[in-house]
């Protein structure tokens, strides 16, 4: 089966384009040689943190690849115009430059109506005091839901991370993987920084998989709700 009905660990991960269930298991690193695989840094403990949110959400976590077909990143989800300098390439591959790589993966293996997101590291090639070329991402994925109450599940993450008052702004914005699009601001340093967006997924990605249903996608920048969170100057002060 290309999908278990009975979901214990709502942990999944996609590997030539099926759903394969994982068990959870903690991996711990103990080489005496390499004690940096010992090194615990906070910004890792946000992430589990992050990661602990949606699972309690009762949102199903899908692991896709980091090395990604050209196909699953850029045709499938609509994007037809993009600057070659801005990913990093591999032969026949390329470093993923977004999580949404999950919407068309988890659509050809589409059989149960589940709120499912998927986290890992993404790569573009972009550095400033705001942008680092390897970075963390979360993207989310719902069947059957309204815009208004997205806005309100990324409020409740927000403030389940800050726990604290902070400032946000929604403006409208286009991607070519959703429509009626949205953007959430947050305000750090009387500037306005973009932690997330969301909206309705294009209908031509659903076609795409032969369905006719609507979902709304999501996804939200890790480094930069980090970057917040700590009052640091520079993004890079993440890992120290």
């Amino acid at each position: 089966m290309l999908y278990n009905k009975q979901i214990k660990n709502n942990i999944f991960i996609i590997k030539n384009n099926y759903l394969k269930n994982l068990k959870l298991r903690n991996i711990y690193f103990n080489n005496k040689k390499n004690k940096i695989f010992n090194y615990k840094n906070n910004y890792f403990e946000f992430i589990k943190k992050s990661k602990f949110f949606f699972i309690k959400k009762k949102f199903i976590l899908l692991q896709t690849p980091e090395v990604e077909d050209f196909i699953f990143n850029y045709k499938l989800l609509n994007i037809y115009k993009k600057d070659i300098n801005d990913s990093f390439y591999l032969k026949n591959k390329i470093l993923r430059t977004h999580t949404s790589c999950l919407q068309n993966r988890f659509l050809k293996n589409y059989l149960l109506n589940k709120k499912v997101f998927n986290i890992g590291k993404v790569y573009r090639n972009d550095i400033d005091v705001i942008h680092l070329p390897i970075f963390f991402q979360i993207d989310f994925f719902i069947n059957n839901y309204k815009i208004k109450k997205i806005l309100l599940f990324l409020l409740n993450f927000l403030s389940f991370i800050f726990k604290r008052k902070f400032y946000f702004r929604i403006r409208k914005t286009k991607f070519p993987f959703t429509i009626n699009s949205f953007e959430l601001d947050i305000l750090k340093n009387f500037n306005w920084l973009e932690v997330a967006g969301f909206g309705e997924t294009n209908k031509n990605i659903i076609l795409n998989n032969f369905l006719n249903k609507k979902f709304i996608a999501g996804g939200l920048g890790l480094d930069r709700i980090y970057y917040f969170y700590k009052k640091i100057n520079n993004i890079k002060n993440i890992y120290d």
